[in-house]
């Protein structure tokens, strides 16, 4: 392993960290990550009666976690990379149009739920459309061919300001040629294809 492949993953080891705090109540995040996939707001009492807990216990749990987006009622709205609001990157579910906050949360969240997803995104550079269908054991299908996912550099990432520091700089890039214009713009990043985005995601997962 080379040591800038090394350093980014030590990278998007944080930024799973921070977007699931599985490492203190994997319960609670994973029946949050669920009841969101669902396409409504989450709010705590829901939550709680989900898990069988206090609301109170489960709202001083919510409060404790970073990167959770809430509405004007503080239901949940977006935690671990999947949001109701819309962004760039479309996640459609059994037919609920859900979003993700950066192209990678695409490529791990399916194994996540527990479902096949329809991603829709454009690459920045081109501006060409990009599709994929994402099931929990790998990506089943990508256009167009060429597929590469760019990443900032690993000293920039903020685990407290996930969104404004990771995932608005990861994007799908179509193609070697718009992979190698967007490194050339962003020489201290790193853009991987594919199947080694994919890769990183797995290797994260199974290290929590």
């Amino acid at each position: 392993m080379t040591e800038a492949c090394s350093h980014g993953i030590k990278a998007t080891d944080v930024v799973l960290r921070s977007l699931f705090g599985q490492c203190d109540d994997a319960p609670l995040a994973s029946t949050l990550l669920g009841l969101l996939a669902q396409g409504q707001p989450v709010t705590s009492a829901a939550l709680a009666g989900a898990v069988a807990r206090a609301p109170e216990d489960v709202a001083r749990q919510l409060a404790a976690w970073p990167n959770i987006e809430r509405d004007g009622d503080d239901a949940v709205v977006g935690f671990a990379g999947l949001t109701l609001r819309q962004t760039a990157h479309s996640f459609d579910v059994a037919g609920r149009q859900l979003h993700t906050w950066c192209a990678w949360d695409t490529l791990f969240l399916p194994a996540l739920l527990d479902t096949t997803a329809r991603v829709r995104s454009t690459c920045p550079v081109t501006g060409v459309g990009v599709e994929l269908v994402v099931a929990p054991g790998g990506v089943q299908h990508a256009q167009p061919a060429g597929l590469h996912v760019s990443f900032p550099p690993p000293a920039t990432t903020d685990a407290a300001d996930v969104t404004g520091s990771f995932c608005c700089h990861v994007h799908f890039l179509a193609g070697a040629a718009a992979a190698r214009s967007w490194q050339n713009a962003h020489p201290e990043g790193e853009v991987l294809d594919l199947a080694a985005a994919c890769a990183r995601g797995c290797h994260v997962r199974a290290n929590p």
